[in-house]
């Protein structure tokens, strides 16, 4: 039983049974404060929790009592507990805002999720809860999973509070048939890099990982020496190499965002000039004389919006837009570790500038060994 010790202020009018009313209450155990004499009333203070006996008491005694309450009823008290409570009520959720407590992947597939989180158990430090500024920039958590999931395109890193949201994004497949060669070959560089890993299935290796080549130097020999013989048996396999990529672009300052709300169940209501501007993906099968007049489905409705780029945009919006459009130009595997901004410039209604990309690919190419060799 909480007991409330807020005072209340009781004042009684002189009468000869007052004595008697108040030692009732100090029979009832009634503690009473700041006794005050005048001519006409007599005054004193009680606790709030000890009203219900005053009243039961000046109904016996039938005295004229006049009751006020000194404190108003209030959430927060002006007490030593209360002001312990508000600083915890302060201090707890900001202590809590400076970690993450909860890690999501959305993935187009269960497999993708689980790779992903592999990837992110292993090389991340997303281990929740984690503090926010252990936790790697968003450049490096997309690196990393892309890194070691070369069917990606890109990685995107929503964050919300305390929650970061990674929706990996599959590269668009292509169809690339494979090609044996009709005879064995050499692995030379189709372009110039410097090599970072191997993927081989055959031939022997001419260069070093870390090594600088140059456009068609040989990065495998498909030939090997056994003895005093040397045997073509073909190098097979993929070389990869970073190199810089510069690209310019111009966009109009002015671009039109779509954006999809969430799904949702409605009701519809069919009319004759209905026009559709939802998405629909699921209907429930409604009775037929129920179906010609409204249609219960699952929809989703896309925004259109108009909005002008400004410098704040620029890595936010144009470099994921560049990175897709380089990524589906270049051979699939490849990945893009870096962008670099030269020159951004806004030319009246244009948007212009240079972006320098360090990217990753397999740069080797077949090349037919001679009779000779």
């Amino acid at each position: 039983m909480i007991i409330d010790h807020r005072p209340v202020e009781i004042k009684i009018t002189k009468h000869e049974k007052v004595h008697q009313f108040i030692q009732a209450l100090h029979q009832r155990k009634v503690k009473i404060k700041n006794v005050v004499v005048t001519d006409q009333n007599v005054t004193f203070e009680i606790a709030r929790s000890d009203i219900k006996i005053l009243r039961e008491v000046r109904k016996k005694y039938r005295l004229k009592v006049k009751i006020r309450y000194l404190h108003t009823s209030k959430i927060f008290q002006k007490e030593f507990k209360t002001l312990i409570g508000l600083l915890f009520l302060i201090i707890i959720p900001i202590v809590f805002s400076q970690f993450i407590w909860e890690v999501e992947v959305v993935a187009d597939t269960p497999e993708l999720r689980v790779a992903v989180e592999k990837v992110m158990a292993e090389k991340l430090t997303l281990d929740n809860p984690v503090y926010k500024n252990a936790i790697e920039s968003d450049f490096e958590i997309r690196q990393t999973i892309m890194e070691e999931l070369r069917d990606l395109s890109w990685v995107h890193i929503f964050k919300k509070g305390s929650k970061i949201t990674i929706e990996p994004q599959l590269a668009p497949i292509t169809d690339i048939r494979e090609q044996k060669p009709e005879q064995v070959s050499h692995l030379v560089a189709a372009k110039s890099g410097v090599i970072t890993h191997f993927v081989l299935t055959s031939g022997e290796r001419r260069v070093m990982p870390n090594t600088t080549v140059y456009e068609g130097e040989t990065l495998v020999s498909g030939v090997i020496t056994v003895g005093d013989k040397s045997v073509p048996i073909g190098a097979v396999g993929e070389v990869y190499a970073d190199y810089w990529l510069e690209t310019e672009f111009t966009i109009p300052k002015k671009v039109q965002f779509i954006s999809s709300t969430e799904r949702k169940w409605t009701i519809h209501f069919k009319t004759n000039d209905e026009k559709e501007s939802q998405q629909s993906f699921r209907e429930v099968n409604l009775p037929q004389w129920l179906s010609g007049l409204l249609e219960i489905k699952e929809t989703q409705e896309y925004i259109t919006s108009t909005q002008e780029i400004t410098e704040k945009q620029i890595e936010s919006f144009i470099l994921p837009l560049l990175h897709e459009k380089i990524l589906k130009s270049l051979p699939p595997k490849t990945i893009i570790k870096k962008e670099n901004i030269l020159q951004v410039s806004f030319d009246g209604d244009k948007v212009k500038g240079k972006v320098l990309f360090l990217v990753n690919e397999n740069i080797a190419k077949p090349y037919p060994i001679s009779q000779g060799e």
